[in-house]
């Protein structure tokens, strides 16, 4: 009895310890098969820590790879980047902030930058990606999704969190500045990856907080077609945007919030060509003017100045409903700085408001912290966003950085900051 008592414990251990052993093989030949290599952004040694990982975002370049790497490298705006071939590099190590979503939204939080981690395909929002890249990034979302927990109706693509602020084509906060990675909300892709249906319906459009823009990309999203072309072919041409304007094809559905930038170029039908930033009457375009975006711009900037007489001639073009909101701040060119909603409960404000001179620049979607000054540090208006990339300062010589450009120990007395709400 004693003897078989010791060969069944010893049976055991044997049994435990090659289970043990394979689980240890495996793992290791899942993490060399995935093919890692380290590419950090000069950025990556700047960007703060994460004080908690909720969200996991996909993304499609729209773009070829070298110019694409080159971008997410250069400005930091992704945690993992995954080539044709399937070899995936890390960008920014994961449990930093990576500038991946900017201007996004989820259930009512905002700046989900400081909440997820982003993953860069190469490739474009309406086609399929390579037999490797499903492999690759299969096998990357099941270790993220183990290591912060997180549950597949919580992976989610650029295209769903991404919003836009009010401009002259839509007079509310809205969803749709994004297509980037529509593609991986589709049943049939999400189950190439191992995960389940993403969600039913926009939890903000929903709520009221966010309209809908694009009501083509909104029915994609979350009434997707049963078949999906383009997963046995090269491009699904129902999805597709043409880069030329015509009817109900306008600046905004092609560019989307870079319809306005000095790096879009608008090519006339006569052969005259005008940036972004020169076109001052949007509803005249003609018909054939064909659209050209720069590739390499940074993709996730977030919100910008806005000057009246240049941007736009009222606060509405360039605010929206917005333009009496304690998060829209005014700059005049007198040096006065007040909020919206300060301007409209004073009496001798209100006229300003409402015909604001042309220099007036506007900030929207932002709070207003102060001055730095002795004893008020950065740190003490900003708390731990002091150097995250959505936090502004305007340096007393005009310059306007982010957090990514200063440093704690040399930010000036009188510098204002701003913080993205």
């Amino acid at each position: 009895m004693i003897f078989k008592k010791k060969t069944s414990h010893g049976f055991t251990f044997l049994v435990s310890f090659i289970i043990v052993a394979l689980a240890v093989m495996f793992q290791a030949a899942d993490v060399h098969a995935l093919d890692i290599n380290n590419m950090y952004s000069p950025l990556n040694k700047k960007r703060p820590f994460r004080s908690k990982t909720q969200y996991i975002i996909l993304h499609t370049t729209e773009g070829a790879l070298e110019g694409s790497l080159r971008k997410v490298h250069r400005f930091g705006e992704t945690h993992y980047f995954v080539t044709p071939s399937g070899k995936v590099y890390r960008i920014i190590d994961r449990k930093k902030i990576a500038t991946h979503a900017g201007r996004s939204m989820w259930k009512g939080q905002t700046t989900l930058d400081n909440i997820s981690i982003g993953i860069e395909v190469v490739g474009f929002h309406d086609q399929d990606i390579t037999q490797a890249q499903y492999t690759a990034l299969r096998q990357l979302l099941r270790q993220l999704k183990k290591i912060y927990r997180i549950k597949d109706k919580n992976i989610l693509t650029h295209s769903m969190v991404a919003y836009g602020r009010p401009n002259i084509f839509h007079p509310r906060k809205h969803r749709g500045r994004k297509k980037c990675g529509m593609f991986f909300s589709h049943p049939d892709v999400r189950k190439r990856l191992g995960l389940l249906p993403g969600p039913k319906r926009d939890p903000d459009v929903a709520a009221g907080r966010l309209v809908v823009a694009d009501p083509d990309l909104n029915r994609f999203l979350y009434k997707p077609p049963k078949v999906l072309a383009a997963l046995n072919g090269p491009k699904d041409s129902s999805v597709s945007q043409s880069m030329v304007i015509d009817q109900g094809n306008n600046a905004w559905r092609i560019a989307r919030e870079k319809y306005d930038a000095p790096s879009t170029i608008y090519t006339y039908p006569n052969g005259q060509k005008l940036r972004g930033n020169e076109i001052r009457k949007w509803d005249s375009i003609p018909v054939g003017t064909r659209v050209s975006l720069a590739e390499e711009d940074c993709e996730q900037e977030f919100e910008k100045f806005l000057e009246v007489g240049k941007d736009g001639n009222t606060v509405q073009d360039l605010a929206g409903n917005l333009y009496a909101d304690p998060t829209t701040i005014y700059f005049f060119p007198d040096g006065l700085i007040r909020t919206g909603a300060e301007m409209k409960k004073s009496s001798s404000l209100r006229k300003l408001l409402k015909n604001p001179p042309k220099g007036t620049r506007l900030l929207v979607g932002y709070i207003y912290g102060g001055y730095v000054q002795k004893g008020r540090s950065a740190i003490r208006i900003a708390g731990r966003k002091w150097n995250y990339p959505s936090t502004f300062y305007r340096m007393p010589d005009g310059r306007i950085l982010n957090g990514d450009d200063v440093e704690k120990k040399s930010i000036p007395s009188g510098t204002l900051i701003f913080i993205m709400k």
